[in-house]
């Protein structure tokens, strides 16, 4: 594919020059702060989502805002032809880069698409009928939550003068309470009927695709129980949803449900000895009888602190990772953050470091496992250490602590007899709490591969800008 740059607006920066600073330079060489992602890793959790939807028969929908990358982005759709390339973005700026990659897609016969994740600002209109009109038709979708706002998309698609096939999700609220309209709502039947019927004019431009649900408060969940209830409780909750829709439509509908945590536990689902799998497999079952069902979610091939601390899944397995199942570990986060020891200061009460980095670079989320913001890895700097700060076991190791604009504050966690001191001028390797929070302080991410050796660049993804 060319190296397209369809955004004048926010130009990116190009992949020779890129690679002309960076490729082939050791981690430790590389100026800080840092973003840094495993390209093994990655694959390996993007392939077994891709493998756990083939064996459930469900479809897969790859939502891109965790890292707003044209290389991630292909991995999560998989390489084969067969598979269809269907995305959720969050912003217009993503479906925009990803438009030269739907058309290629689209052009050698693959099934393409892109959901606007969100409901539909009025002001993103034209920009997302000028991408509609790029594809092939039914190629483009929306989520809409109320009346008013559908009736205002309707209309203006109908003034467009084009010919369009936009696609219609209407999303449930499931109980995140964030976007969306429960299906108690008094206003929801005649929401339904509203895009049923108005999706039967000759002249529309568009249709009744399904339902999506975000189970985001899945986040807040600690075992597998709790996240295999999320996922059965969306796909319960669109089930009602199903009740609504009048007679006089016949289509199939798509039922969308996801989030990481959720999602992810579709990987449970053959293998777990829980009770939960025979109730996830019976109304799946139900579902699938007449309508397609599709999980979809973002921040699974990079993981990060947050969704480890969901224990969404096992951190290790009886039978090992599979092609169909990655463990829910530390190891398995392919995101990570280089930062640098500028100062030391071993006579506090606890051992503390100050690094280059603040929230402008790591974001500034807390995650509910741990009191910090950050916790440094086995690499480089830490590598001789006998303690990596485990929330469950030991708390024992160096955490980021503190944190303020451009400025870090390790702190070590535990018996003081046992740190590893740090130096001026070391190097360390961070997870980060919330990985699409912790890439959108920089232009691009610096790749390494663990399965050939780990410690070099071996290629550079720019990251898409703006909204």
């Amino acid at each position: 594919m060319a190296d397209i740059n369809p955004l004048p607006f926010y130009p990116l920066p190009s992949r020779a020059s890129l690679l002309s600073q960076f490729l082939g330079q050791k981690l430790e060489d590389l100026p800080t702060p840092a973003i840094v992602l495993d390209r093994a890793i990655i694959r390996r959790n993007c392939d077994a989502m891709l493998n756990i939807c083939a064996e459930l028969k469900v479809g897969f929908r790859a939502h891109v805002k965790s890292h707003k990358t044209l290389e991630l982005s292909q991995m999560q759709v998989g390489a084969e032809q067969s598979q269809p390339a269907n995305f959720i973005v969050s912003t217009i700026a993503e479906a925009e880069n990803l438009l030269p990659y739907l058309c290629y897609a689209q052009g050698v016969g693959r099934e393409a698409s892109v959901l606007y994740g969100v409901p539909v600002p009025q002001s993103a209109i034209p920009r997302l009928i000028s991408l509609a009109s790029k594809l092939q038709p039914r190629s483009v979708s929306v989520i809409i939550d109320n009346e008013a706002a559908f009736l205002k998309f309707h209309e203006r698609l109908a003034a467009s003068g084009t010919e369009l096939e936009v696609g219609v999700f209407i999303k449930i609220d499931t109980g995140y309470e964030r976007a969306g309209i429960k299906t108690s709502s008094p206003a929801f039947p005649s929401l339904v009927k509203m895009v049923v019927e108005k999706s039967q004019e000759p002249t529309s431009g568009c249709f009744l695709q399904g339902f999506y649900s975000h189970f985001g408060h899945s986040y807040g969940g600690s075992s597998e129980d709790d996240a295999a209830n999320g996922l059965i409780e969306e796909l319960v909750g669109l089930e009602t949803a199903i009740k609504a829709v009048p007679e006089s439509f016949d289509g199939k509908l798509v039922l969308s449900v996801g989030a990481t945590p959720t999602a992810t536990a579709a990987q449970n689902m053959l293998s777990s000895s829980s009770p939960k799998v025979q109730e996830f497999q019976d109304v799946l079952r139900r579902l699938q009888k007449d309508h397609v069902v599709e999980l979809h979610a973002g921040v699974y091939p990079l993981l990060d602190c947050q969704q480890v601390a969901t224990h969404a899944r096992p951190p290790t397995s009886s039978s090992g990772a599979t092609s169909s199942f990655q463990p829910l570990s530390k190891s398995n986060i392919g995101i990570r953050m280089l930062l640098e020891v500028t100062s030391v200061y071993n006579e506090r009460s606890k051992p503390e470091a100050l690094v280059s980095a603040g929230s402008l670079a790591m974001g500034r989320e807390p995650c509910k496992s741990y009191p910090g913001w950050g916790i440094v890895t086995p690499a480089l700097g830490n590598s001789s250490a006998k303690h990596i700060y485990d929330e469950r076991e030991g708390k024992t190791g160096w955490i980021v602590g503190r944190i303020s604009q451009e400025h870090g504050i390790l702190t070590w966690e535990g018996d003081r007899s046992e740190c590893n001191e740090l130096t001026i001028g070391d190097k360390v390797m961070v997870w980060p709490n919330h990985a699409c929070v912790a890439g959108a302080g920089f232009g691009w991410y610096l790749v390494v591969d663990s399965d050939a050796g780990g410690d070099t660049v071996v290629d550079v993804w720019a990251r898409w800008r703006g909204w």
